[in-house]
Parts: structure tokens; sequence; C-alpha cells
């Protein structure tokens, strides 16, 4: 589970608080993140087999994080396109794949959240995990939308991630806790 926590961490993590971050750290991290989140699962597959129900998602953002990675690299990044009349489709293509992508951590977590809730039972809480994954992705959903609608107060956009950024250390170090309860109430049985 260290692992997927790990994982975890490293795809929350930013250097900026930006809504659209094109930089190759972050698109580095958010692969190695990803891959680490897919062998934390795969450990766990042993204890739980309803966690394979997350695999597809995880593996999408596998995929997904390779190719914005290798486009960072080579300088082609998505949100770098120069607009012209033919190449607007492909801009516009990248931003929703770029925008996607940020999206889905929130919905493997949320998958993640389900299977471990159905698997350990009573053993495992996740009410709070699962309004602090709510919170994620109503926070996220407004600085994008802030991001976009306001593109004149690029502050009210940066507020918004500040916030996401402080509601994702709540629930990293709200899962990591909660983690270590189920163990204890596992080690008492």
């Amino acid at each position: 589970m260290n692992k997927v926590i790990f994982g975890i961490f490293l795809v929350f993590f930013k250097t900026n608080i930006s809504f659209l971050d094109i930089g190759i750290d972050y698109s580095f991290t958010n692969l190695i993140g990803y891959i680490l989140i897919f062998f934390g699962m795969k450990k766990l597959e042993r204890r739980c087999e309803v966690i394979t129900k997350a695999y597809p998602a995880v593996i999408f953002m596998i995929l997904h994080s390779i190719i914005i990675f290798l486009l960072n690299m080579t300088g082609n990044s998505p949100l770098e396109i120069p607009i012209d009349s033919y190449t607007v489709v492909l801009a516009a293509a990248g931003l929703i794949f770029v925008v996607g992508g940020m999206f889905m951590i929130f919905v493997v977590i949320s998958q993640l959240l389900i299977v471990l809730e159905n698997e350990a039972g009573e053993h495992f809480y996740v009410k709070r995990l699962n309004v602090v994954c709510a919170a994620m992705m109503t926070v996220f959903a407004l600085a994008g939308f802030s991001y976009f609608l306001f593109q004149m107060t690029p502050g009210v956009a940066q507020f918004w991630m500040g916030i996401l950024l402080l509601l994702k250390v709540a629930f990293i170090v709200s899962f990591y806790n909660e983690m270590i309860r189920h163990r204890e109430r596992v080690a008492e049985q």
C-alpha cells in the first residue's frame, strides 16, 4: 500500500500552482506515480482481487503519461501547438487530453476507495476520504472553469489550485493515517 500512497503523492506533486502544467518534471512525476500505483495495486491484488476493477484507469493513465512526457521531452506539448486554421482541432484535442488526464487521478482514487471499502468492509473507513476526494474534484472543476473563463485574472485559478494543493495534502495524510489504523485493526483480530 505504501507504493500506492507514494504514487498518489508523485501524481499530486506540482512545482507551481498554475492550472495547466506542461513541465517535464510534472509529466515525469505523473508517469512514475502511475507506475507505482499500478505495482502497488498488483501487490494489493493478492489480498483483494476486486482491485483489478481499477486497472483500466491506471493503465490508461500510464499510457497517457508516457505520451505527454514524450511530447514534452521533444518540445511538442499539446498546449504549445501554434494555432493555425488546421491545427485548432489538434490543439483543442491536446488540451482536452491534458485536462482529462489531470482529472483521471481523482477517478483512480475513487475506484481505489470503492475497492478498499468493499474489501475491508467495516475495517476501512473511507467516508472522510470520499468527502475529500469529492472536494478535490469540485475544486479542480472550479479551477478549470476559472482558468478558462477568467483569463484576464489568473489569480482566481491560482487561488483554486492553492486550495486544491491543500486538499491533496489533507487527502494523502488522511489516507496514510487510515492505512495505519486499518493495519492496527487487522492485527488486533
